[in-house]
């Protein structure tokens, strides 16, 4: 009896997708992520809540002009983006991590999957 060859099973698609080219230098983005401040922002973060400046200035213990500059910084990176605040106020911006990014690991516990890196949290 010949028993025909195994035929190998394409994975799952997966729920989201990022373009390929998403993050052209992997480097600059983990540089990004490198900072305390900005590490602890990504934290707050990746419960899918969005933050004012002031909000995550308070949570991580800098001013709010640096940790504007930290902000800019992970949104230039991708990791971030901006949007309208929740209560309707115009003049204020909130940050969030896009959903697409957001995950929880096998406890429940928050963690952010950006494709180049899988950021868990304690």
């Amino acid at each position: 009896m010949n028993d025909p060859m195994p035929q190998p099973v394409a994975p799952a698609p997966a729920a989201f997708s990022i373009p390929q080219d998403f993050f052209v230098n992997p480097a600059e983005f983990l540089w990004a992520l490198s900072d305390p401040a900005r590490w602890t922002a990504l934290r707050e973060l990746a419960s899918g809540r969005s933050f004012s400046v002031l909000e995550l200035a308070g949570m991580v213990g800098r001013s709010p002009d640096l940790m504007s500059k930290h902000l800019k910084i992970l949104r230039e990176a991708g990791a971030v983006q901006l949007m309208a605040a929740p209560d309707g106020d115009g003049r204020k911006s909130h940050y969030h991590v896009p959903e697409r990014f957001r995950r929880q690991d096998e406890t429940g516990k928050p963690m952010l999957d950006f494709g180049v890196c899988a950021l868990r949290f304690p």
